[in-house]
């Protein structure tokens, strides 16, 4: 049965990650956010004690949440459209052009985190890769905060089979929603209050 729920997670772990670089719609992207977040969890929990995959999985979640709140005070400002049909195929060539070239680098990177088994380091590097495209595609800072909590999360994934201190996780796990409070502070100062639009 373990087997079984990491090849779940991996599938809902790479889901979500290609949601993320496909598709601009927020809604879409938190949903991605979550879904990523829940495959790390059951990912994780096949090579670290389940108590830590269980908070790796709660760290995304609470990361989708805060994004959700920040983004329900002015989404009127950053609705994403998923209509235009050019830039989708350009990011699903660029997630194709992804997906070829971990397969065909795979090999040589296992070295990287110590050979670990194949899906976990397709995994890792698909996310650390995913997340880097994601950071050119972005257009908005929140954005470039769910492309980095989905780098970090590639390489907490890949540490976890090197390491599992609880302290270093933890201070990972804290790395990860700093990036997207630091974001999410940036962008309500930056973004100008209803007082200042009206004069």
């Amino acid at each position: 049965m373990p087997g079984a729920l990491a090849l779940i997670g991996w599938i809902l772990l790479v889901a979500g990650a290609a949601v993320l670089i496909l598709f601009r719609s927020w809604t879409r992207v938190l949903i991605a956010l979550a879904v990523q977040s829940l495959g790390f969890g059951l990912l994780a929990a096949f090579i670290a004690p389940l108590p830590i995959a269980i908070a790796k999985a709660v760290v995304g979640w609470i990361a989708a949440a805060l994004l959700a709140i920040t983004l329900t005070r002015d989404y009127r400002e950053l609705r994403g459209t998923d209509n235009a049909l050019l830039p989708f195929l350009f990011r699903l060539s660029l997630l194709l052009l992804l997906f070829a070239s971990i397969l065909a680098l795979l090999p040589r990177l296992l070295g990287l985190f110590h050979n670990p088994p194949l899906g976990i380091a397709f995994a890792a590097f698909f996310l650390l890769a995913g997340g880097l495209i994601n950071i050119g595609l972005s257009e908005h800072p929140l954005r470039v905060g769910v492309s980095l909590l989905t780098m970090l999360q590639g390489f907490e994934l890949g540490y976890l089979w090197l390491e599992q201190s609880l302290l270093v996780l933890a201070l990972l796990a804290i790395t990860d929603l700093a990036v997207i409070l630091a974001l999410i502070v940036l962008h309500a100062h930056a973004a100008p209050s209803a007082g200042d639009a009206a004069l």
